[in-house]
């Protein structure tokens, strides 16, 4: 048999001297053996819970190429299906969100429950062989595991479960992320902002050294309202607190959680006092202080397609090698003020919307990059920022809920991100 991808992506790794071939981010082969390997064989971020709140709530998303249906049937259990008529391959579901008793395929009018049951096949009589019976052709599932009310995708057969994929690290940002509500719990259902970029996915976040340079407009208004308050890169160290982490497992993030200076200052209002209480009464006075000062935002990626930057959910959705969309879904906190969760929409409008301070940038960026890789002189870009500073570090200011011990570290501006995307990236793609 011939191998799948014949490109040795090692090859295009030098991470020891922190060189990086283009071919990673221009060549369409690799993005095709990324979608096999790390979406379809891997686990994908699907969606939310709460997004689904009622009996017959669906919504539709991709699995890297694949299109799937992620509903709760009319008792309310969590499924995810291949949107794929068992007939013809016919898509059975149209509409990006809904309730629906039933889906339809509209070419030859097989019918599904929504647990994916066949219920109804037109003109049946004397057409199929004895013996056939409908129980046999439901709806595909595609194999499901949920943490925290984050729902995720495997169309592979590996045994690796979403522990594996998580690690304990992942868990652990994602614990901080849903530890911002009082009970625990975030709530999605506010819509999202939807921005497509002409670039290559990967070029997706964690990295520290653009900020006061790519949002110097956003950098000026917010020295002007947090006068005296260091910045990440300019001045920050990171004896302060300012590190970029390698979680493991390909995740990343860009941890300012422990610098006292940063986070989300409440105001000396009724609500802000209440809120405050109802942490402190959840959590425990130094757990709480911890997670209102990091604002829960463990402002990290975890791959394939997921982001947390608190108030932010961000998805990543691969097109093509020079193409993606990222998905902004602001989470609202439950058992809140409203004044919170009013806050933070406002927040990610800010920031995220299409005037918004940061993600105008962030796309120009990105496709300017994607034009740069694909110059063919000297295809070698360097990534080596921090690369002989970089250490192991036990994250002992963090309360153990959320501590990542024996975890790589280097300065908040460092590629100690950006290497340890790769580094998953490669073990992935080479696997057989």
């Amino acid at each position: 048999m011939e191998p799948r991808s014949k490109v040795d992506v090692n090859r295009l790794l030098r991470l020891d001297e922190g060189l990086v071939h283009s071919d990673v981010y221009t060549n369409p082969e690799i993005f095709d053996l990324e979608i096999e390997k790390l979406f379809h064989e891997g686990w994908a971020y699907v969606g939310h819970e709460t997004e689904i709140p009622e009996p017959g709530d669906f919504v539709l998303r991709t699995i890297g190429k694949q299109s799937v249906i992620m509903n709760r049937d009319s008792r309310g259990q969590l499924h995810l299906f291949l949107n794929r008529c068992r007939h013809r391959a016919n898509s059975v579901c149209q509409y990006n969100e809904g309730n629906a008793a039933k889906f339809q395929c509209s070419y030859h009018g097989w019918t599904f429950q929504n647990n994916g049951e066949l219920v109804g096949i037109p003109y049946q009589d004397g057409a199929y062989p004895v013996g056939f019976d409908m129980k046999d052709y439901p709806l595909v599932s595609v194999r499901m595991a949920t943490y925290r009310g984050f729902i995720w995708g495997n169309l592979g057969r590996s045994p690796a479960t979403l522990d594996d994929h998580l690690g304990e690290n992942g868990k652990k940002a994602i614990d901080l992320f849903c530890d911002a509500s009082p009970e625990g719990e975030v709530v999605v259902q506010q819509g999202c902002n939807k921005t497509r970029i002409y670039a290559n996915w990967k070029f997706q976040g964690g990295d520290g050294y653009h900020t006061p340079f790519t949002h110097q407009a956003n950098f000026a208004v917010m020295r002007a309202k947090r006068a005296g308050r260091k910045q990440s890169l300019a001045r920050g160290s990171m004896e302060e607190g300012w590190i970029s982490r390698d979680m493991g497992n390909g995740h990343y993030c860009l941890d300012s959680r422990s610098v006292a200076t940063q986070g989300l200052r409440l105001p000396d209002a009724p609500w802000a006092r209440k809120y405050r209480d109802s942490m402190v009464q959840a959590y425990g006075p130094e757990r709480a202080d911890f997670i209102i000062r990091a604002n829960g935002s463990p402002h990290c990626i975890l791959m394939p397609n997921l982001q947390l930057l608190s108030p932010d959910i961000r998805v990543i959705k691969p097109i093509s090698v020079d193409e993606f969309d990222v998905y902004f879904y602001c989470a609202f906190l439950k058992g809140v003020p409203d004044e919170i969760n009013e806050m933070r929409l406002r927040d990610t409008e800010d920031r995220m919307g299409p005037a918004g301070s940061i993600n105008p940038d962030d796309v120009d960026m990105f496709e300017r990059n994607q034009f740069g890789m694909q110059q063919t002189v000297n295809p070698w870009k360097y990534m080596a920022r921090g690369l002989t500073r970089q250490t192991l570090d036990d994250d002992s200011r963090t309360p153990e809920a959320y501590r990542m011990s024996n975890t790589l570290i280097g300065h908040y501006s460092d590629e100690v991100t950006q290497r340890a995307q790769l580094r998953w990236w490669a073990d992935r793609l080479s696997q057989r």
